[in-house]
C-alpha cells in the first residue's frame, strides 16, 4: 500500500504540474503578463529527490508491478556548463528486493551524469533533458562494488529564480548480472545562484527636441521671409521666390529678368517674344524666251527640203553641206535651244528597210552637226520610216516630198 500511495502521488503531482505548464504555454500572447524568462536553463544547485526503484521489472519484463517497487532518496549537486549541458553528481540510497535472493538489501550509488537540454526556450518554465553517465554501486549486504550506466529522461520546471521542480525516469544498465533496474524520481533543485531575469530592459525615453520659433528673426520688408534667407531683404517679394520681387508677374525674379516690367517666357529671359512678319519672296520672273526669227525658221525649212542623200543610202551629198552648216550656225547663235532630227522615207520598199534607212539618215545629219561643233547633248535623232508622210506616195512628186529630214528647235 505504501508503494501504491507513493507512486499515485508521483503521477498526480506530475500531471498537475504538466497541466500548469501547458496552460502557461498556451496563454494568449497578446495579453500582457508578468511571465518569467531566464537567461539560462539552470544554475549551480543542490538536488533532493524521492526515489522509487524496481530491480524485478527488467528481469520479469513487468516494469509496472508496483508491489515490487522500493523507496529511496537522492541528494546531489548540479553544475551548469552552458545553456545546453549540465553535469550532475547524485548520491542515491535505496532499500531494494534483489530478484535472485528475494531479500532486501541497502544499495548506495554515486553517479556522474551529463544532462543535455535540446530545447532552449527561455519564455516557458518547462525544460526537458536527456541524461547519461556512469555510476558506482555498492550493495551493503555483500560489500560488493559494481557499476551501472544510467539512461534517463527528465524535466526541470522553474518555480521561481531559486527553486526548480525535477521529474526524472531512468533505466539503469547494471554491469553486474541481474542488476538492471528502473528508477523514478521527483524532487526539488535549489539554485545556489539566482537565474537572471531576461525581461527586456525598457528603452530610454526619447525627448523630442522642439525647434525654436523664428519670431526672433528680422524681416525688414515684411514679406514673410527672414532677412538671412531673403534675396531682396529691403524690398518686399514673394515667399516662393525667397523674398525676391517679380514686378511683371511672369515667375522670374526681377534680378534675373531682362525685362522686369514686361512679362515673358523664361526661355527668352523674361522678355516678350516679338512676332516676326516674314515677307513672302516675290516670284522670280520667268526667263524671256527669245522667239526664233522667221528667216531662221526658213533656213530650217530649206534644210528639210534640200538635204540630199545617195539613192537608197544614208550618205549626205556634198551639195547639202551648205544648208547643214547654216543649221550649225543657228545652234551656236541660240544656245538655249535644243534640236530634234527626224528622218522620213516614202513607201517604196519594205517598211523595215524604210525604218532603218530613216534612222541612218537622221543619224548622218546628227553626226555632221556634231562635227561642226554642236554639242551632242543638245541634239537627238529619230527615224520614223514611211509612217508619217506629208504628201501622197502615188506620184513621184509626192514621194520626193516624203523623203525628208526635219529639223525642230525646242526649249528644254
Amino acid at each position: 500500500m505504501r508503494i501504491k500511495f507513493l507512486f499515485t502521488t508521483f503521477i498526480l503531482l506530475s500531471c498537475s504540474l504538466s497541466l500548469l505548464v501547458s496552460q502557461e504555454m498556451v496563454e494568449d500572447p497578446t495579453e500582457k503578463t508578468d511571465s518569467v524568462s531566464f537567461e539560462k536553463s539552470s544554475a549551480l544547485g543542490i538536488i533532493a529527490k524521492k526515489l522509487l526503484t524496481d530491480y524485478n521489472g527488467p528481469i520479469a519484463n513487468e516494469p509496472f508491478d508496483f508491489q515490487k517497487w522500493n523507496g529511496g532518496f537522492e541528494l546531489g549537486v548540479r553544475l551548469p556548463l552552458n545553456d545546453y549541458l549540465n553535469l550532475a553528481f547524485p548520491f542515491k540510497a535505496s532499500s531494494v528486493t534483489l530478484p535472485e535472493t528475494n531479500r532486501n538489501v541497502n544499495i548506495l550509488s554515486l553517479d556522474a551524469q551529463a544532462q543535455f537540454f535540446p530545447l532552449q526556450n527561455n519564455s516557458i518554465r518547462l525544460q526537458p533533458y536527456l541524461a547519461s553517465g556512469i555510476g558506482a554501486v555498492f550493495e551493503g549486504g555483500d560489500d560488493d562494488l559494481s557499476f551501472a550506466v544510467p539512461l534517463a529522461v527528465g524535466a526541470n520546471i522553474h518555480i521561481n529564480k531559486r527553486v526548480d521542480l525535477n521529474l526524472e525516469m531512468a533505466y539503469r544498465v547494471g554491469l553486474k548480472s541481474d542488476r538492471n533496474n528502473y528508477q523514478l524520481g521527483i524532487g526539488f533543485i535549489y539554485n545556489l545562484t539566482e537565474m537572471e531575469d531576461k525581461k527586456p530592459k525598457p528603452l530610454p525615453e526619447v525627448i523630442e527636441e522642439v525647434p525654436e520659433p523664428f519670431d526672433h528673426l528680422v524681416d525688414s520688408d515684411g514679406d514673410g521671409v527672414p532677412d538671412i534667407y531673403d534675396l531682396s531683404p529691403q524690398r518686399s517679394g514673394l515667399v516662393e521666390l525667397m523674398g525676391a520681387p517679380d514686378s511683371d508677374g511672369d515667375g522670374i525674379p526681377d534680378h534675373l529678368d531682362k525685362c522686369p516690367h514686361e512679362p515673358g517666357p523664361i526661355e527668352n529671359h523674361g522678355c516678350p517674344i516679338e512676332e516676326q512678319v516674314i515677307a513672302e519672296p516675290e516670284p522670280e520672273p520667268e526667263p524671256e524666251i527669245e522667239e526664233i526669227p522667221e528667216e531662221i525658221q526658213e533656213v530650217l525649212d530649206i534644210a528639210m527640203r534640200d538635204v540630199q542623200f545617195d539613192l537608197g543610202r544614208a550618205t549626205i551629198r556634198p551639195e547639202s553641206f551648205t544648208v547643214l552648216n547654216q543649221v550649225a550656225e543657228i545652234m551656236r547663235e541660240y544656245p538655249q535651244y535644243r534640236l530634234r532630227i527626224h528622218g522620213h522615207t516614202d513607201n517604196i520598199g519594205s517598211a523595215a528597210n524604210n525604218q532603218r534607212l530613216s534612222e541612218q539618215r537622221a543619224r548622218s545629219c546628227y553626226e555632221y552637226l556634231a562635227s561642226r561643233g554642236v554639242s551632242t547633248a543638245r541634239m537627238s535623232f529619230t527615224g520614223f520610216g514611211e509612217s508619217r508622210p506629208v504628201a501622197t506616195n502615188d506620184t513621184p512628186e509626192g514621194r520626193a516630198t516624203n523623203r525628208r529630214v526635219e529639223f525642230q528647235l525646242y526649249l528644254d
